[in-house]
């Protein structure tokens, strides 16, 4: 039964591989990259499903740069962050609590690496991504008080309704 998953996905991967154009010494080239070992066959479950993600993204790149929409696009467990997580619906929770308090004049940058900077003075921890569940609700929660102790609304329809 172990061989069933190893089959599928050494087949995945060739047929990604052939999908991407790759030639073999491409192919062994982004498999040392990614996961260190040169031959799929040789590569453990995990590898072959970090390899798979990889060539997947290469997949929705080339799809994207061609104008057309990706076949496949992986789905990633939320708890995990990435560069990418621009999109977190929390970041963007934060960013506009922080450009009501700049718009307000309360903060005088309206920049992401300030309110980075912020959240790294409340939390000691670099960036976003790398915060956890409790840390990300102590900043937007912080954020919301600032904007409280401020009289900065935070309530959009309450904001628009003072800006006229």
């Amino acid at each position: 039964m172990a061989t069933a998953p190893r089959q599928s996905h050494l087949a995945a991967i060739h047929m990604a591989q052939k999908a991407l154009g790759l030639s073999a010494e491409d192919a062994v080239s982004v498999k040392l990259q990614v996961t260190g070992i040169a031959s799929a066959a040789d590569m453990t479950a995990a590898q072959r499903k970090q390899y798979l993600a990889h060539l997947s993204g290469l997949q929705a790149s080339a799809a994207l740069a061609r104008g057309q929409k990706p076949a496949y696009t992986p789905k990633r467990n939320p708890l995990y962050r990435t560069v990418d997580d621009a999109d977190d619906e929390r970041w963007q929770k934060a960013r506009a609590l922080w450009h009501a308090l700049a718009t307000a004049g309360v903060v005088r940058t309206d920049t992401d690496a300030a309110l980075t900077a912020y959240v790294k003075r409340q939390t000691k921890v670099d960036a976003w991504r790398f915060l956890n569940g409790y840390q990300v609700n102590t900043v937007i929660e912080a954020l919301k008080k600032w904007c409280a102790r401020s009289g900065v609304p935070t309530d959009p329809v309450t904001a628009t309704n003072q800006a006229t």
